[in-house]
């Protein structure tokens, strides 16, 4: 792609600069972009380069019929693992990948995938169950991770160790705090509010 002049801006600060903290679609961003003679792109480039800010995990996508509407990360939003590794990190490291591990298939229902689990900071062997591959490839089909690109090879795995208080614990407190639902000392809501 030759060189453009993107109102001075490299393509990424561009493309966040329309979004500002609203999504726009495909067509919304590009109409914008070319608005202005010094800063065409073509449609398919623009289209590849915000899957890679996907990918990066710079943009969110979301499917709104008929398009896709892209939608800028917040910096200080932290994703799911980020948030479940911080919430085990004072614990053992021997049990912390089994505690996330059991956290995450609890949460989304399926085997974890490696790359899932360092995403929330766990590296290095865990207790657990590795599926083989003729199960990997079938859950590999079957779902699609935003942001994450697994590896072909990599393993997915499902716990043998269950943690079921420390999961409604966890996920407790990461609603607690997205809600900010005031609690005391001993785990109590202090304060009903419009939450309801």
């Amino acid at each position: 792609m030759p060189p453009n002049n993107f109102k001075g801006m490299i393509l990424k600060d561009r493309i966040l600069d329309i979004l500002g903290g609203d999504g726009k679609s495909i067509s919304d961003i590009y109409k914008e972009i070319n608005m202005d003679e010094e800063s065409k792109i073509h449609r398919l480039a623009l289209t590849g380069y915000l899957w890679a800010l996907t990918d990066m995990n710079i943009l969110r996508e979301k499917y709104v019929k008929p398009s896709k509407i892209y939608y800028p990360v917040r910096r200080d939003e932290k994703t799911i693992y980020e948030v479940v590794g911080e919430q085990v990190a004072g614990d053992p490291q021997d049990k912390r990948g089994e505690e996330v591990l059991y956290i995450l298939y609890t949460l989304f229902e399926r085997p974890i995938f490696e790359v899932e689990l360092e995403k929330a900071g766990i590296t290095g062997n865990i207790r657990a169950k590795r599926l083989d591959k003729k199960e990997r490839k079938k859950l590999m089909a079957k779902i699609t991770l935003k942001g994450i690109r697994i590896p072909p090879d990599d393993d997915a795995y499902v716990p043998v160790t269950s943690y079921p208080a420390l999961a409604l614990r966890v996920l407790s407190r990461i609603i607690s705090e997205n809600y900010e639902i005031k609690r005391d000392n001993n785990g109590i809501q202090k304060e009903l509010d419009s939450m309801l």
